[in-house]
């Protein structure tokens, strides 16, 4: 899938919080991601200030996005400041573990159901986009500025 056939939607909405571990504030995006203008996915991308800058980027898929279907599932991972590099890097952890189980997330794969899971591709690809194009996450992980080709 191409970076170009991915979207996400005009407004998404930005929140304002206070981690519960350490208590410092962080902003919070969440928004879709369409693909050739169908819903693709919810993303969620938590804005820390840890160990530098670093987001958790949550993503919801779903075949059909109807309200009783049981058939959503949750990866997740962690974009930020890595030992020995210069640059960030993304790690696959488990989908929603900053949340409480609802419907909304279905299944929150764990790290290792998330390596095995067929849809993996298709979350690296949301996290690339949102990376680059959410300004909000861009900032927050890049800097005031950055730009990408």
């Amino acid at each position: 899938m191409s970076d170009s056939a991915l979207a996400i939607e005009a407004n998404p909405k930005v929140t304002e919080h206070a981690c519960d571990h350490c208590s410092q504030p962080f902003r919070r995006v969440q928004g879709y991601v369409y693909r050739e203008g169908d819903a693709h996915a919810v993303y969620i991308a938590s804005c820390y200030h840890h160990d530098g800058h670093e987001v958790f980027i949550d993503a919801v898929f779903s075949p059909t996005w109807e309200d009783e279907a049981d058939d959503h599932v949750t990866f997740g991972c962690r974009v930020g400041p890595i030992a020995g590099q210069s640059d960030p890097a993304a790690t696959l952890v488990a989908g929603a573990s900053a949340f409480t189980d609802r419907p909304f997330f279905g299944r929150k794969l764990s790290r290792e159901e998330g390596l095995e899971h067929p849809l993996l591709g298709e979350y690296w690809a949301l996290v690339d986009h949102v990376l680059v194009h959410d300004p909000v996450v861009r900032d927050h992980v890049y800097g005031p500025g950055a730009e990408f080709e």
